[in-house]
C-alpha cells in the first residue's frame, strides 16, 4: 500500500541541500543542517499522498511545476504557523497605550487626514492582523471616522485561506482578554468567528517577502508588524527585508519585531526607542529611503537610543540620570543594572 511504502524513507544530505538551496532561492527561508529531520518528516507525508518513492522525485516535481501549485504546498509544509490572538501582551500594550495614541494625536495636529495604514507581514492564519483591528476599534471607538487599512500577507496560500475564513478554535484565544472575546467574536459550534466590523479592516494577499518588486509596492505605512518571522531567513535576506520595511514606512512610522529579536547587525537605519511597555524601531522624521543611517534626532516622547544591541541600548538608557523611569518595575531596573555591569566588565 502507498500509505506504508514511504514511512522508512530517509532524506540524504545531498537531497536535503538541494531542497534547502531551492527553498532559500525562491523564498529566502533558510534551514540549517539541524533542521534536516524537520524537512524530512514534513515532506514524507506529502510524498505518500503523491505516490512518490524518493525525495529526489519530489524535488524535481516541485522544481519544474510551472503552476507553482506544488511549491505553494511545499511552503505550507515547511513553515510553522504557531500563533494566537493578543500574542505577547507587553508589545501590544505598548502599541495600544503609547505608540498608537501618539500617532493619532500627531495626525490630528498635522491635519494630514484621519488615516491609519498598518502592515502585518507574515500574518499566518490572521490572529495578528485581527488583533490589531480590535485594538484600533478599542482606541478609536467602533463608530469612528478614520480610514483604517490593515494589509496582511503570507507566503502560504493555506494559511491565507484560514485567515479569510476567520473561524478559530478556543486554543487561538488562549491569551485573549475575556471582554475582547465577548465583544469581537461570535460562537458557532466549536469555532469562534471574528465579527464583521473587524474583518472588513483587514485585506489579505499573497506575498513572498524575498520578492523585492512586490515589497516595493508596500508604501506609506504608519506601522509594520513582523514579529517572529525573520528567524526563518538568512542574514542577507533579513537585510533585504528590513530595507523593504524601512522604505515602506512613512517618516515617523514604527516597526515591531519579535520581543526576542533585534536588528543588531542587520540595519542601522532605524532608531531603537524605549517606551514604558517595550522597545520599538522608529523611522525618524525626514529620513531618506533605503537603509542609509539617518542623522540622529530625538524620537517623540520616548527616548531614542543607539547602542550596539537592544540590551545595551536599554542598559545605557536606564543608566542616564536624566532618564525618566517612572512606571518601570524594580525587577526590570535591577536587570538593567546587571546588564550595565556586565557591559562595563567587558570593556575592561
Amino acid at each position: 500500500m502507498l500509505q506504508t511504502e514511504n514511512l522508512n524513507l530517509e532524506l540524504s544530505v545531498e537531497d536535503f541541500v538541494a531542497f534547502r538551496d531551492f527553498i532559500h532561492e525562491k523564498s529566502g527561508i533558510f534551514f540549517a543542517e539541524n533542521k534536516k529531520y524537520l524537512v524530512e518528516n514534513r515532506l514524507s507525508k506529502r510524498m505518500t499522498t503523491l505516490g512518490l518513492k524518493s525525495f529526489r522525485d519530489y524535488f524535481y516535481q516541485v522544481k519544474y511545476d510551472t503552476s507553482l501549485k506544488e511549491f505553494n504546498m511545499l511552503m505550507n509544509l515547511v513553515t510553522t504557523n504557531e500563533t494566537s490572538f493578543y500574542r505577547n501582551p507587553p508589545q501590544l500594550a505598548c502599541f495600544q497605550q503609547e505608540v498608537l495614541p501618539l500617532i493619532i494625536e500627531q495626525k490630528k495636529q498635522a491635519g494630514h487626514g484621519k488615516r491609519l495604514k498598518i502592515w502585518s507581514a507574515g500574518c499566518s492564519t490572521g490572529e495578528e492582523p485581527y488583533t490589531l483591528g480590535m485594538i484600533l476599534l478599542e482606541v478609536l471607538g467602533e463608530r469612528n471616522d478614520w480610514n483604517i487599512e490593515i494589509i496582511a500577507n503570507d507566503i502560504s496560500e493555506n494559511v491565507l485561506y484560514s485567515a479569510r475564513t476567520a473561524a478559530y478554535s478556543e486554543m487561538s484565544l488562549r491569551t485573549t482578554p475575556l471582554h475582547i472575546v465577548n465583544k469581537y467574536f461570535t460562537r458557532e459550534g466549536e469555532k469562534y468567528c471574528v465579527t464583521d466590523n473587524v474583518k472588513r479592516l483587514v485585506k489579505y494577499s499573497h506575498l513572498n517577502l524575498a520578492d523585492r518588486r512586490k515589497m516595493a509596492l508596500m508604501t506609506d505605512m504608519d506601522f509594520v508588524f513582523c514579529r517572529n518571522v525573520m528567524i526563518y531567513f538568512s542574514d542577507d535576506i533579513k537585510k533585504q527585508i528590513v530595507k523593504g520595511y524601512y522604505n515602506s514606512l512613512r517618516p515617523g512610522g514604527y516597526l515591531y519585531i519579535g520581543h526576542a529579536e533585534s536588528l543588531h547587525g542587520i540595519s542601522k537605519a532605524f532608531k531603537l526607542v524605549y517606551f514604558k511597555n517595550g522597545l520599538v524601531y522608529f523611522k525618524e522624521t525626514g529620513a531618506a529611503a533605503e537603509t542609509d543611517t539617518p542623522e540622529t534626532t530625538a524620537a517623540p516622547v520616548a527616548v531614542a537610543v543607539g547602542a550596539k544591541s537592544a540590551f545595551a541600548a536599554v542598559a545605557s538608557s536606564a543608566a542616564q540620570s536624566a532618564r525618566d523611569v517612572s512606571g518601570t518595575s524594580a525587577a526590570t531596573l535591577d536587570k538593567l543594572r546587571k546588564i550595565q555591569e556586565l557591559l562595563a566588565s567587558t570593556r575592561k
